[in-house]
């Protein structure tokens, strides 16, 4: 939240390079503002200066609904019901609310990641044309001392240069950046493995294999239209980009520094990864602990979630700090990656604050509130302190649920959390998460949970929800002590895992996927004691609520390709 211009500029510059209007750049030549490759090699500084344009992108304004990454979060929390839309003045928000993402934003979420995943081809193909490092590597393998490389008598056969480490940082970002791309549109742009296994047992001739997804565009293949790629080519794509990153990251780390937590790491990379394999598992309501379409992406899924865990960069919010973070600081401890927001690059009313929090001059404070639903809030036990994240409407009933404990800014504390006109924030500087260490234990306790490793998967659910106890609550602590007890119980365990996929992680993006994941597995018993087998929409829903929601709805869930991208591309015609 600090201003700091210079890197603005930098990044100011290079939005300008990489900017385009352009909707059909997939399959045609570069225009406006789109990157020619004589261009960039012209570029002083060029690959640090494109990287930092590609990260642009990520909170990037197009409009008030629409500023990048923390936006896509409210459009899929809002999808799914985990958030819900409780008031509507100014009309932001409600085509997700009314479950109508699909018709209204596949263009925005296609062109943003595309546009994304072009630019970063072309640094790629720069780095290549630029520099030997990938030959060398290819020669004499990666540094095993240092940046030396060394044989089996300890002899170096090879040293690298500092250079070459920062060049391979580079590489290593690129290759992350190109693999989220691709994670979150598999994510959006198809169904789930679970879904098309279904498919298949109703005598769908079609697998991962063979189930188009989109096109797959490299370094190598930017320059031509590409057919549709099935989901397992992505699902490879992902998974060698991110290996290949970590693997830069692992051999020249030590000769790196980091320079902001907006640039990915390699903690960042396995998290992605881990949560990439966790998505790619099969589980259907047919699956059992031994089938390799579960054992597989979940063993890995594993382990590079317990690698983050255990290299311990990161730390989960403490007890001490989960309800005064306010989560608006890109320095807490447990961010992994963020967007540290400045004077120069704050977007206004139009951001994840001016939309979210009842203290900052925007609309959730003028009318559009934007709450949790009150099924998901209704669930959380008495000894659970995330129940103070939100508004229990003791104070005002305006902004009941709203998660004024969850999302405030800086400015709150110093007022006392007042709403008064004169004490909320209008400056706008509160910080954008977009990954914390929660996410790589929660991906560890589900892992272990399909894994049917119970111990495993019960210390890590635990490691957060022992540190979320109710300060008020004066038996918080032997309350949860009694119920831990019970988690060891299967059918137990993965309600409560589910549950804190949903609350943990409320407002940050992953309700939709969690959803549509596990959804099939989900049932709760509700405060008139009836037994729910279906998620279902609360009642303080502005649209739809009450409504039984069916994971199974792939024409609400899937997003689908723009007519404007396949009208260009004459593979996509004939799919």
């Amino acid at each position: 939240m600090k201003t700091n211009k210079i890197y603005a500029v930098l990044l100011t510059v290079a939005a300008l390079v990489f900017g385009s209007c352009s909707s059909d750049y997939l399959t045609r030549d570069p225009i406006g503002g789109m990157l020619v490759q004589d261009q960039y090699e012209k570029l002083p500084n060029s690959l640090e200066g494109s990287l930092r344009g590609l990260y642009s992108y990520l909170y990037s304004f197009d409009d008030h609904d629409a500023f990048g990454l923390r936006s896509i979060d409210m459009y899929t929390d809002l999808l799914c019901g985990d958030m819900a839309l409780t008031s509507q003045t100014y009309g932001w928000f409600y085509t997700d609310e009314s479950e109508h993402t699909r018709a209204n934003r596949s263009g925005y979420l296609w062109s943003l990641f595309y546009r994304i995943l072009h630019n970063t081809n072309a640094v790629l193909r720069a780095a290549n044309n630029s520099t030997t490092l990938r030959d060398t590597i290819a020669i004499y393998g990666l540094p095993n001392n240092g940046l030396d490389v060394e044989n089996g008598e300890g002899e170096v056969i090879y040293a690298y240069r500092e250079d070459d480490a920062l060049i391979a940082n580079y590489y290593a970002q690129a290759l992350t950046i190109r693999a989220f791309c691709y994670s979150k549109l598999v994510q959006l742009f198809c169904p789930t493995p679970a879904h098309i296994h279904a498919a298949m047992s109703a005598g769908a001739a079609y697998n991962l294999d063979t189930y188009p997804a989109f096109p797959v565009y490299t370094e190598n293949n930017m320059d031509d239209p590409q057919p549709m790629a099935p989901i397992a080519e992505v699902y490879e794509r992902i998974e060698n980009d991110l290996t290949q990153a970590i693997s830069y990251w692992d051999a020249f780390g030590s000769a790196i520094a980091r320079s902001g937590k907006l640039e990915v790491d390699v903690s960042v990379a396995r998290t992605l990864l881990a949560y990439s394999y966790l998505n790619k598992a099969c589980i259907s309501t047919a699956y059992d602990v031994t089938m390799p379409r579960v054992v597989e992406p979940m063993t890995q899924a594993r382990k590079y979630a317990e690698e983050v865990i255990y290299f311990g960069k990161y730390n989960i919010i403490p007890q001490e700090e989960f309800l005064t973070t306010g989560f608006n600081n890109v320095e807490n401890t447990s961010w992994m990656w963020g967007e540290d927001v400045t004077t120069e690059t704050a977007t206004g009313l139009g951001s994840f604050f001016g939309q979210v929090d009842i203290h900052s001059y925007s609309y959730a404070w003028a009318g559009d509130t934007k709450v949790i639903d009150k099924n998901l809030y209704d669930q959380t036990p008495e000894w659970d302190g995330r129940s103070l994240w939100f508004n229990d409407g003791s104070k005002n009933q305006s902004f009941l649920l709203c998660p004024d404990g969850k999302f405030f800014s800086t400015k709150a504390k110093s007022v006392n959390f007042s709403t008064a006109s004169d004490d909320i924030d209008r400056e706008w500087l509160s910080d954008n998460v977009f990954m914390r260490m929660e996410l790589a234990y929660l991906i560890a306790a589900e892992a272990c949970y399909f894994l049917n490793d119970m111990t495993s998967a019960v210390a890590y659910l635990d490691a957060i929800m022992s540190e979320r106890l109710n300060p008020n609550n004066i038996t918080a602590a032997a309350d949860y002590a009694t119920f831990k007890g019970t988690l060891l119980d299967r059918d137990a365990f993965i309600q409560e895992l589910y549950r804190n996929w949903r609350l943990e992680l409320w407002g940050e993006g992953y309700g939709l996927q969690t959803f549509r994941r596990l959804g099939h597995m989900y049932y709760y018993q509700a405060p008139d004691g009836k037994v729910m087998d279906k998620v279902t929409r609360g009642a303080n829903h502005l649209y739809n609520p009450s409504k039984q929601i069916e994971y199974t709805d792939e024409s609400i869930y899937t997003m689908t390709i723009p007519s404007s991208e396949t009208t260009y591309n004459p593979h996509m015609q004939d799919d």
